[in-house]
C-alpha cells in the first residue's frame, strides 16, 4: 500500500496464487473507505510505491512504472531467471 494523495492510496491485489493482478485505489469519503477504481495489469503485484504520478510496481521478479492510469511506461529491472528477488534459495 502507498499513498497517491491525503485521502487517496493505492493498494496492490494479487499474488502467486491468484490470477488477480490489480492496483485498487482507495479514498477516505465521509469518514469512510471507498474504492474508487481499479486498474488490471499484465503482471504480479505484490509491493508498491508512488513518486511524482508514477507509481512503481513490484511483482517479485520484476520493478514495473506505471502511469496512474495503468499504462507501463517501462520495466526498471526483471530477474529472466524467474527466482523471486529476496528468496533465500536464491542465494
Amino acid at each position: 500500500m502507498c499513498r497517491i494523495t491525503t485521502s487517496t492510496v493505492a493498494v496492490t491485489v494479487g499474488g502467486d496464487s491468484t490470477n488477480i493482478n490489480e492496483v485498487q485505489f482507495i479514498e477516505i469519503r465521509n469518514w469512510q473507505l471507498k474504492m474508487v477504481r481499479n486498474i488490471n495489469l499484465q503482471h504480479e503485484c505484490i509491493g508498491i510505491a508512488y513518486h511524482q504520478y508514477h507509481l512503481y510496481v513490484a511483482s517479485g521478479t520484476a520493478l514495473y512504472r506505471h502511469t496512474l492510469n495503468g499504462n507501463l511506461v517501462r520495466t526498471l529491472y526483471d530477474d529472466p531467471s524467474g527466482k523471486k528477488t529476496g528468496d533465500p534459495a536464491r542465494v
